[in-house]
């Protein structure tokens, strides 16, 4: 689909006439495809994944009870600082971290997340993926306890590199997360765009996320540009035979619609 100049002459904006998917979840989606749709882009928003509270609270609030006796509390993702952190707020009512706790977030997104909690994270790696947070924690992590908050599935990396370093680790779950049923009707109004070539580009924000998109639309994700948030998510893409058009610089949501900009401009 062309650009579409206006009338007066001025430049169009730089996604005008391009149609987006988002595939975030639905409490995450709103931040993106504002942005894009800030540029002129055409948004279509149907999650891949849905994420919920765990089925059981119990391991997450003895780890909060015992809060006091960790070094480190490390958030690899926004959706973990938000659930760990008002699940503290039902139990407590407050935020409050114990003097003396320090925060470990995987990038910028998940500190400002924390900011909305009147918290600070103590260390963010400058590149924001899992392996930059192991070892900028690595160096110090020696007899240290960690307390990670992750979801119900994802990567052991952060675990198995901070248990290397001879840190003692504990993970919990405090958020699940599931690939959304095929079935679903946005799911088929989707597919059906795709084949037809209605969607120019499809925002890939996770590896879990990029398998479920394969799982739920095959090949006719192709008719599509991908745009992968990070190597790890273009690597997830790889394995399953589909290549990113554009992968971002930077692993962030920002990033992603850089990536789609600088392409739509060359």
């Amino acid at each position: 689909m062309p650009h579409q100049t206006p009338n007066d002459g001025t430049p169009p904006p730089p996604l005008s006439g391009r149609t987006v998917l988002v595939t975030r979840p639905r409490q995450q989606a709103l931040k993106l495809s504002d942005r894009l749709m800030s540029l002129g882009a055409e948004v279509t928003v149907q999650a891949a994944i849905e994420i919920s509270p765990p089925h059981d609270w119990a391991r997450v609030d003895v780890a909060l009870s015992r809060l006091d006796e960790f070094d480190w509390l490390v958030f690899s993702s926004t959706n973990g600082v938000s659930f760990l952190l008002q699940r503290l707020c039902l139990l407590k009512n407050s935020a409050t971290l114990p003097t003396g706790l320090k925060l470990a977030a995987i990038g910028p997104g998940t500190a400002e997340e924390l900011e909305k909690f009147q918290l600070h994270a103590d260390f963010v790696p400058r590149e924001y993926r899992a392996e930059a947070l192991a070892q900028g924690l690595a160096g110090d992590a020696r007899g240290k306890l960690f307390l990670l908050a992750r979801a119900s599935r994802g990567r052991q990396v952060l675990c198995e590199q901070l248990t290397a370093a001879g840190a003692i680790v504990e993970e919990i779950v405090v958020y699940q997360s599931r690939d959304i049923s095929p079935e679903n009707e946005g799911i088929t109004k989707v597919a059906a765009e795709l084949a037809a070539g209605g969607i120019d580009w499809a925002a890939v924000t996770s590896s879990a996320i990029a398998r479920s998109m394969v799982r739920l639309y095959g090949d006719n994700l192709r008719r599509a540009k991908l745009a992968s948030i990070s190597p790890i998510t273009s690597d997830a893409l790889r394995e399953l035979g589909f290549e990113p058009a554009v992968e971002a610089s930077e692993y962030t949501i920002e990033g992603v619609v850089r990536a789609i900009v600088e392409a739509e401009g060359k």
